[in-house]
């Protein structure tokens, strides 16, 4: 191979993955994505809408990626994944992510409040009471940075 095709062949490569985002699930349909402030707003009027955050990713369940929690300065929201068809790697706390799905707000149990903290790494000795979050189940999630 000469010198001018593979510097050819490293540029296409080099194109190719800065091109490729991180993808898990499906891949991300929407076109204007919401913070999550104005996504919990929406359920003001309604039980459930299908969303399409961009926010950044606080934490991962430590067990296996089967959770992750997003966070901005309007509130926090708990993500599954739809039907345990994909799960995330802890690598992308602290990254900005596209999240699709449908969001709605749940009371947990005081059992399911104490699993989630055992999950997340902390103490479910320390939870006394039960807590309602927002919850998305995700059909797809992409990393952006």
């Amino acid at each position: 191979m000469n010198l001018g095709r593979l510097a050819l062949a490293v540029a296409l490569c080099s194109l190719v993955t800065l091109a490729h985002a991180e993808q898990y699930g499906a891949p991300i349909k929407g076109k204007a994505p919401m913070s999550l402030r104005a996504a919990i707003a929406q359920l003001d009027s309604r039980a459930s809408a299908n969303v399409l955050i961009e926010s950044k990713v606080d934490a991962v369940c430590v067990v296996k990626g089967c959770w992750m929690a997003l966070t901005d300065s309007g509130g926090e929201a708990r993500v599954t994944f739809k039907d345990y068809g994909f799960f995330v790697p802890s690598s992308i706390i602290g990254k900005t992510v596209l999240v699709e799905g449908t969001l709605e707000k749940v009371v947990m149990s005081l059992e399911d409040t104490k699993h989630y903290v055992k999950d997340a790494g902390g103490d479910p000795s320390t939870v006394t009471q039960p807590r309602t979050e927002y919850r998305i189940v995700a059909s797809g999630v992409q990393v952006k940075s």
